[in-house]
């Protein structure tokens, strides 16, 4: 078969002209499917069967734990598949080899034969009457490559939820979950508990999963479904003793005992308390699942080491300017930056924010506010809708140094002028203002 596509943006913008949820506000839990997903699949050759997975669901933290486990596995000799959303910069970001890019070729290659299957893919009552979704294909799509690939494993991150997930046709080696909160109520639900229970629902029987810290009430409808499934329930945290960190613009140092007494530390190119959290997760699953030799072990460090994902508070300095990405978006996870981010500066810096629709702004803007000298409010692209005057309208509530800037070039610019080179930049709010602003910066 010939390549339909000529070029990797050929072939993801084939796959995101299909319905895409990501894009949408106007969806409900009842719109995510899996009998479509598993005929595609099966339509496909089933390519999900061909490496083993670690299956990661959650609210916050599913990205950094994913980059840790995979770069890891990676850095002990298994070749492993990473897929992850959303992107910052590049599609490729979201199927990748622990964060490097597959050849160009695969990415083409694969897109033009699940074009070329979906002509005698067949939609039925089973199926639904509407085409696949773009994250459905984007799944396949990430399967198929890994397959090719001869990956030995995959890590697997849900998109939105979990039970209904388009990633949940696969029977993993082990489950994650890491913190649950607040988010996408309009799909998910309304309370915490029916939140939790839709993430939830990547337990499969007899299946091992592993737990970030979690609230009481979440804590609790894990321990119930996981019970109910026959699954043990893992919290890292519990078998860790004597936990030291120290951060740096350069990364976060940690040290701790484990239950056997064994003294580990890591140096994480990543920065923050809840990257140590992310990491100590993810250490604790991969000393599950490989029950790894001495020497393992040093490689499984050395790759946790290196991982890294743009936009977690992550720094970028040129030009004399220093620049601070990171994804926060909801309030829960913009305590936990302005954690770090006090930590690191004693002074009051410059704030880029934007936020895409379905987000709470007005809490968000509460917990930002007081840590300013200036704040800009532009807008986070044009991936998903968003409204620039109405969170501006809702800073000004809170902050007398507010200025609207929709587009993010020039708010980009401002920023700059306000910083003079002596004020740190913070861009947060949503994934996509970060990449708006990043690209700017990073070539």
């Amino acid at each position: 078969m010939s390549n339909k596509f000529k070029s990797v943006d050929d072939a993801f913008n084939f796959m995101v002209s299909f319905v895409n949820f990501e894009r949408s506000k106007k969806q409900t839990i009842r719109d995510y499917r899996l009998d479509r997903m598993n005929k595609l699949l099966d339509h496909f050759g089933n390519p999900d069967k061909y490496f083993k997975t670690i299956h990661l669901a959650g609210s916050k933290g599913k990205g950094s734990t994913a980059m840790f486990l995979a770069s890891a596995l990676n850095a002990a000799g298994e070749k492993t598949g990473l897929y992850s959303s959303p992107h910052i910069s590049d599609f490729r970001e979201r199927i990748s080899l622990g964060g490097l890019f597959f050849e160009d070729y695969l990415y083409i290659e694969t897109a033009s034969e699940i074009a070329e299957g979906l002509k005698t893919f067949i939609l039925d009552d089973e199926t639904g009457s509407s085409e696949p979704t773009t994250f459905e294909l984007l799944t396949l799509m990430a399967f198929l490559i890994f397959k090719k690939s001869f990956c030995t494993w995959a890590v697997i991150e849900t998109g939105i939820g979990g039970r209904l997930d388009s990633t949940n046709v696969i029977t993993p080696e082990t489950g994650v979950i890491t913190h649950i909160e607040m988010e996408h109520t309009d799909i998910l639900g309304d309370t915490i508990e029916k939140i939790a229970s839709e993430k939830a629902g990547i337990i499969k029987q007899g299946v091992p999963v592993f737990s970030g810290k979690q609230s009481d009430t979440v804590m609790g409808i894990l321990q119930d479904k996981s019970k109910a499934m026959n699954s043990s329930l893992i919290f890292p945290i519990d078998s860790m003793n004597s936990i030291n960190t120290t951060i740096s613009e350069h990364g976060t140092q940690v040290t701790f005992t484990d239950k056997n007494d064994e003294n580990i530390t890591f140096n994480l190119s990543t920065i923050g308390n809840v990257q140590v959290e992310n990491a100590l997760l993810a250490w604790t699953v991969l000393n599950k699942i490989l029950q790894p030799d001495t020497k393992t072990k040093s490689f499984l460090i050395k790759g946790i080491n290196k991982a890294k994902l743009p936009g977690r508070f992550e720094i970028i300095n040129k030009n004399n300017f220093t620049f601070v990405f990171d994804g926060a978006h909801t309030p829960v996870s913009v305590n936990r930056l302005l954690e770090t981010w006090n930590s690191m500066f004693d002074i009051k810096g410059i704030l880029i924010f934007g936020s895409v629709a379905d987000k709470n702004p007005s809490e968000m803007a509460k917990l930002l506010s007081p840590h300013f000298n200036k704040i800009i409010i532009s807008t986070p692209g044009t991936f998903k809708e968003s409204y620039p005057e109405d969170v501006f309208d809702i800073f000004s509530k809170h902050h007398k140094n507010v200025k609207l800037i929709k587009n993010p070039e020039d708010a980009y610019s401002y920023s700059m002028e306000l910083s003079n080179k002596k004020l740190p930049i913070l861009i947060a709010g949503s994934f996509y203002m970060v990449s708006e602003i990043r690209k700017l910066i990073v070539d």
